[in-house]
């Protein structure tokens, strides 16, 4: 065979095909002579071009990048196409090789089944269908048989992982980082000629770049970025690893050492619920795109950043003490935000793949004997030289300054086993068996079916005060007496199962029988099935829940915002404060939040449109800033109850939305 590859998951059928559980089909042929491609290797926006053309007729060219196997170039095509005689689409990513008087072709093809259309219909409403349908980068004007639309972007794969495009995008990055090509297929010492246009389809010209595309757009689809993922940064130093090469970059400004760890970023699977972050890079030019993990308008990829190579020796020669002291105290920060995401980190050589092998250490925050406390674990136990003293963990309550130590611990560990600190990446990891819940009636456990004989349908709960809460359900509204705390002392805290609203943004969910009361107030985590607390509302008028909302009881509920906006920073995510019954953004509406939480000086900010009358603390302006002090972080809250009285609200109908800015 001409290329050996990862087979793990496939069942071979026969000597050039292998089946997968998921039902995806791997086949690899190998021909004589050269393909007949609408263009050539080294002109890849008119190869592009002619492949988008070519493709159109079937359904349309979702992307077309030159890879590398093994050190060889090699033309990857993801193509997606409707099924014909049933709903859904199926997706197909086809590696070509050219050898020596032969080329090899592997093709995955992956379907979709049962429920189709759910990761467009739930982007399409986020994006905005306004932004939702683009000109093809590669032919602007082209009209084919499916469409070029946002939705397909591969910032999205991590969110729908059974999707059949998310799974063939992962086999590509297993393909580009475990293929190898026989030596004897490509003839040594020789650049392979490039494929000759077909005689048949003439090459048309280049399109020029499009003004209407977005920046980062176009310099993904007119320039040859490579997906690497991000090692450690020690003093403006950062090595990527792009396929099988460790390669060395300096950092020319402050973007990416900015926004590692920070959870926004691209990532890219790394074994079984382990992800790196991963950027897009141009070898030749040091161009480089941060991609954003999550989008929040349509027209923005990430952010644009280059980047300088430099020998291995030039980047270890920074590594100084002092820079190495400076880069682990900042470690603590990331395992803090790590933990809002319910994730644990992995320090571990970035040349690992896969599961965890040693040495690693990780790091994490985790409640024991009723207390949360920081822990690094490592594989080998450092030595008695160490602060380990011969132990494979430490642990300690967490505060500020054990979430600085625990990374100077992390990094005594990495320098006894061997690895240059530039050599070490961090890996995030999920719990086991820790995924987010949909709050679905339909996958109920036994167990939580059973205490619910009635009819459970979803609702969005607003502010719980005084004892009271308003539910929307669609467009009703209905006003509930609250008998304890289970609802009110959740709601805001990111702890509830969540729904999601236009633009990214999320809101706590319950699931409510409006006949009995009861209410299953459920897990945001868990192994995938609902769970949750069961408690019983009573149904009341809305004059009496209105009238229980006391200055006292108002100010309460507020200032329990305020300590919700807090944690909330911690998970990377602001709260809007706005109407229950708005889906969209919609004024008036305040945005309650840190900038920059895990920087040196952090901002605490209320911004409301309209602005405030001069009765407030606005003060007529549109915006509040103060340092993000805990006591200012929650007074947050009690400022957006002015605001919210200064435009003729009621504190029940108004409901805190999650929104993740990428930056």
């Amino acid at each position: 065979m001409p290329i050996s590859f990862d087979t793990t998951g496939f069942q071979q059928q026969d000597p050039t095909t292998w089946l997968h559980a998921a039902g995806d089909r791997l086949t690899v042929h190998r021909y004589d002579g050269v393909p007949d491609l609408p263009g050539r290797l080294d002109d890849l926006p008119a190869l592009r071009h002619g492949l988008a053309l070519r493709h159109a007729a079937v359904g349309c060219l979702v992307e077309a990048q030159v890879v590398r196997l093994g050190g060889v170039p090699a033309l990857l095509e993801i193509v997606k196409m409707p099924l014909g005689n049933r709903p859904g689409q199926a997706f197909s990513a086809t590696v070509l090789v050219q050898g020596a008087g032969s080329y090899a072709v592997l093709t995955l093809f992956a379907e979709e089944h049962g429920t189709t259309g759910m990761r467009e219909g739930v982007l399409a409403a986020e994006i905005g269908f306004q932004r939702w349908l683009l000109p093809h980068p590669y032919a602007p004007q082209l009209q084919g048989r499916l469409p070029f639309h946002a939705g397909d972007d591969p910032r999205f794969d991590g969110r729908f992982p059974q999707h059949p495009l998310s799974r063939v995008r992962q086999w590509v990055h297993q393909l580009v980082r475990t293929a190898r090509v026989d030596p004897a297929f490509v003839a040594p010492h020789a650049t392979p000629p490039p494929p000759a246009p077909a005689p048949s389809a003439p090459v048309p010209p280049a399109p020029a770049p499009q003004p209407d595309l977005p920046p980062e757009l176009d310099a993904i689809f007119n320039s040859q970025l490579t997906t690497a993922e991000c090692g450690f940064p020690v003093n403006g130093h950062i090595a990527l690893q792009i396929g099988e090469r460790t390669t060395y970059w300096k950092l020319l400004d402050e973007a990416v050492a900015h926004r590692l760890g920070s959870g926004t970023l691209g990532r890219s699977p790394n074994g079984a619920s382990r992800f790196r972050e991963v950027l897009m890079v141009d070898e030749r030019t040091g161009d480089a795109l941060m991609m954003d993990r999550f989008m929040t308008d349509g027209a923005s990829l990430g952010v644009q950043t280059r980047l300088q190579p430099v020998t291995r020796e030039q980047a270890y020669a920074a590594v100084t003490p002092e820079a190495l002291e400076q880069a682990y105290r900042g470690l603590g920060r990331l395992i803090d935000m790590a933990r809002g995401r319910t994730e644990y980190l992995t320090l571990e050589p970035i040349a690992h793949h896969g599961e965890s092998v040693a040495p690693y250490a990780m790091l994490g925050v985790r409640y024991q004997e009723g207390e949360e406390v920081v822990f690094v674990s490592c594989s080998p136990a450092p030595s008695e030289n160490t602060p380990f003293k011969g132990d494979p963990g430490i642990n300690a309550v967490v505060s500020p300054a054990t979430l600085r130590s625990i990374g100077e611990l992390a990094m005594h560990a990495m320098l006894e086993w061997g690895p240059h600190p530039l050599e070490m990446a961090v890996t995030f990891n999920r719990y086991d068996g820790i995924v987010e819940a949909e709050a679905a009636p339909e996958s109920l456990t036994d167990e939580m079916r059973a205490l619910f004989p009635g009819q459970l349908a979803k609702a969005v709960p607003g502010l719980a005060v005084g004892g009271y809460v308003a539910l929307q359900q669609g467009g009703e509204r209905t006003y509930w007496r609250l008998p304890d705390d289970v609802l009110s002392h959740r709601l805001g805290y990111g702890v509830l199962a969540r729904d999601h609203s236009p633009g990214h943004r999320f809101r706590d969910v319950v699931l409510l029988d409006r006949h009995s009361g009861d209410v299953l107030v459920p897990n945001r985590y868990g192994d995938g099935a609902t769970t949750g607390s069961k408690t019983t509302l009573t149904r009341v008028s809305a004059q009496e829940a209105m009238a229980a909302a006391t200055p006292e009881a108002c100010h309460e509920a507020f200032q329990e915002l305020g300590r919700a906006v807090y944690t909330a920073a911690k998970r990377g995510e602001w709260i809007f404060v706005e109407l229950l019954e708005n889906e969209l953004r919609q004024d008036p509406h305040l945005v309650l939040g840190v900038r920059g939480f895990f920087d040196d000086n952090p901002v605490a900010i209320a911004s409301a449109s309209p602005a405030p009358s001069t009765n407030t603390q606005f003060n007529g302006l549109p915006t509040l800033e103060a340092p993000a002090e805990p006591e200012n972080v929650v007074g947050l809250g009690l400022v957006a109850l002015q605001a919210v009285g200064d435009w003729g609200l009621h504190p029940l109908h108004v409901v805190p939305t999650y929104h993740r800015p990428t930056r």
